[in-house]
């Protein structure tokens, strides 16, 4: 099936189309059209695999400039300030070198033809870990690396691994929820082994760790625990809303699919979900990130259906699938106007968004009913599908994201910006007549009502002297609340 497909131009307020996720590749891309197509590059990253403490003999340390095995081996235990400034220079070092590479190094003695021994495992060799934390202490580095290393605190934990023994960590601090008895899984370097008796294998007792998977066995947040007891690496939701109002970039990548995956087995799942929190667009486009990954329900009416092929197999892997779709839809502002400041230097009136506002949603599958709309207006191989109809939908949130648009070049400057949901399940609203539950019935009565609630006014404010008459007039006006974000 192609995945690209035509374009369809049909007004709709000053909406004329919204998001477009088209997935190419390494680099798939997001756009959102609003008179014309605009692209946002959104490199993704491989998903990281994690298992259990293993043996390797491939090195970590070509990848870490200006350190060799010694000078591994010198930065543990860091018993006093030089050597704990080493320890951090050498997780500085390790910082950009990418997760999952980690990952498949520690797992190189897995393809050791059967019959050969693994090589064996030294210090400064990739290594895994996966395990429970028993203990966890943030240590500072010295105080004047501070400034060229650009961190203030490592977290040094004690994890009980699935073998039963215990192994320390060294990383980057873990979110501020991160607690003992929370399930941890990563690879990074051996940074100290313990000789076993009988001349042994040696076991790594010390690991350095750039990114460790958070499964916390808890939480207060509904949506963040859903998420992990579906395998989602929950530390990849504690900074997406520092990102907030930006395109989307190639970090976002990893939650991104493990997050559409997870909610896409929630809304398969027979086990009945919790009941989600109700939320309006305008709660979310103030920008807080603790919404971040909150199980939230949103009524919605859609504009444009996209299918997004996803062509990179390891994507494909850990999505389940090799498509998702992309609805965009404009949800209820109800009284509230929302106004987005020109950027600073740009005199003029600030776009203004009355009624209704543009949101994002992807899901893995479609439901039935709307399949069936798509099928009956566009037919079986459409990709982008213009489907206007009411549905309900229970997801995540996964934070605001900006994009260019013809709107906003035309009447406030800067970008448009939006919130982008995953849905679990998608719910049809729609009323299934033109005249739903006896509109007319209903409208008559409501006429007789008015009408002898006038009369009732009419009466009561012959009772009462003009000033209370005025001040009751007053409270009657209800202005729209005006929500400016710069």
């Amino acid at each position: 099936m192609k995945i690209w497909g035509k374009t369809i131009r049909r007004p709709f307020n000053h909406i004329a189309h919204a998001l477009t996720l088209f997935a190419t590749g390494f680099l798939p891309q997001l756009a959102y059209r609003f008179h014309r197509r605009s692209v946002l590059t959104f490199a993704l990253l491989l998903c990281t695999c994690c298992c259990k403490l293993g043996h390797t003999g491939e090195s970590v340390i070509p990848l870490l400039s200006g350190f060799d095995a010694e000078r591994v081996e010198a930065t543990y235990p860091p018993t006093d300030q030089k050597k704990m400034g080493e320890l951090a220079k050498l997780m500085y070092r390790l910082r950009p070198v990418d997760p999952a590479k980690l990952q498949a190094m520690a797992n190189q003695d897995t393809s050791v033809p059967e019959g050969q021994e693994a090589s064996p495992l030294t210090v400064g060799d990739a290594a895994s870990i996966k395990g429970t934390i028993k203990s966890m202490q943030l240590v500072p580095i010295p105080t004047k690396l501070i400034e060229f290393l650009d961190f203030k605190q490592l977290h040094v934990l004690t994890v009980e691994a699935t073998d039963g023994n215990d192994i320390k960590i060294i990383t980057f601090p873990l979110p501020q929820g991160a607690q003992v008895g929370d399930h941890v899984e990563g690879a990074g370097l051996a940074l100290h082994l313990d000789q076993a008796p009988n001349h042994a294998t040696p076991t790594v007792s010390a690991i350095a760790c750039n990114r460790l998977r958070w499964l916390p066995s808890s939480s207060s947040i509904v949506g963040w625990q859903l998420l992990r007891n579906k395998g989602v690496d929950i530390s990849l939701l504690s900074d997406l809303g520092s990102r907030n109002r930006q395109p989307l970039l190639a970090k976002d990548g990893d939650a991104f699919y493990s997050m559409m995956a997870a909610a896409s087995d929630l809304g398969q799942s027979e086990t009945e979900n919790p009941r989600p929190s109700e939320i309006a667009p305008v709660t979310l486009l103030q920008g807080s990130s603790e919404l971040t990954g909150q199980w939230i329900q949103m009524n919605l009416e859609t504009v444009l259906i996209t299918r997004i092929s996803v062509t990179e197999p390891q994507r494909q892997t850990e999505l389940g699938s090799d498509h998702y779709y992309q609805i965009d839809a404009v949800g209820d502002l109800g009284k509230v106007v929302v106004q987005i400041e020109r950027p600073a230097g740009d005199d003029g009136a600030p776009a203004t968004f009355q009624n209704r506002y543009p949101v994002s949603v992807v899901t893995r599958h479609l439901p039935a009913f709307l399949e069936n709309r798509i099928s009956q207006q566009e037919g079986g191989d459409a990709v982008i599908s213009e489907l206007k109809t009411m549905i309900q939908m229970d997801g995540f949130f996964f934070r605001l994201w900006s994009y260019e648009t013809d709107f906003m070049a035309q009447n406030g400057g800067g970008d448009q910006f939006s919130p982008l949901l995953i849905a679990a399940v998608i719910r049809n609203i729609e009323p299934n007549s033109a005249d739903p539950v006896g509109v007319h019935l209903i409208g008559s009565v409501a006429a007789f009502v008015v009408i002898l609630g006038i009369f009732g006014v009419w009466v009561w404010q012959r009772r009462i002297d003009s000033r209370d008459r005025a001040v009751r007039e007053r409270k009657k006006e209800k202005e729209a609340e005006t929500l400016r974000i710069p």
